[in-house]
């Protein structure tokens, strides 16, 4: 999901030559390729779905994106309760990363998405990778914070991040009325909420 940004012009001026770049965009990936052939022809562009990516496996040594994941989000109503169809999007998508990343590869998200609504998708053992994150900006002075986070291929995941990524696989709990239940009591009757 390169889109129009400079990002991968700024990495080949910083020495990171073999950059990839890709858009689901036809026009996006033709104008990039026009606007960067002639200072930077080691920039590749492609074509291309971030959930059915056509890289054989195990073809880079990192994977990065910026704000392209959000999309699978924008249609979320309540991020504390995101839909299946969103869930199976966002796997699929991190299954794909997963699948082109070297061994020991990094896969690198940035992103405004907090850490208690995306760390549980990135958490999954299927992925094979570690997870940790980075808060960056200052909120103190009015602008946003935005999260770095760092997914390493072939290191195992910390328990507590296993537990919060089974937890989004979890039914969803009954929604409704509580039901009283009565409880075992020789007095009168006692009523609890079923949790």
């Amino acid at each position: 999901g390169c889109g129009n940004s400079t990002l991968s012009h700024d990495l080949h001026e910083l020495g990171y030559t073999d950059v990839t770049s890709i858009d689901f965009s036809p026009a996006c990936i033709t104008a990039m390729r026009a606007r960067y052939a002639h200072c930077c022809p080691s920039l590749h562009w492609a074509v291309m779905d971030i959930r059915a990516l056509t890289f054989p496996d195990a073809t880079f040594d990192v994977v990065l994106e910026k704000g392209t994941l959000d999309v699978l989000m924008v249609e979320e109503t309540d991020p504390w309760n995101v839909s299946p169809q969103a869930v199976a999007a966002m796997h699929r998508v991190l299954a794909e990363v997963s699948r082109v990343l070297r061994p020991e590869g990094c896969f690198i998200s940035i992103t405004f998405a907090q850490p208690h609504f995306r760390k549980p998708h990135y958490a999954q053992e299927a992925f094979g990778w570690s997870l940790r994150h980075v808060t960056c900006g200052d909120g103190d002075t009015g602008t946003f914070h935005y999260y770095l986070y760092i997914m390493r291929k072939g290191q195992p995941l910390d328990l507590s991040d296993v537990a919060l990524g089974r937890q989004l696989h979890q039914p969803p709990l009954p929604t409704g009325p509580p039901t009283p239940v009565p409880l075992d009591d020789d007095e009168d009757y006692l009523f609890a909420i079923q949790l």
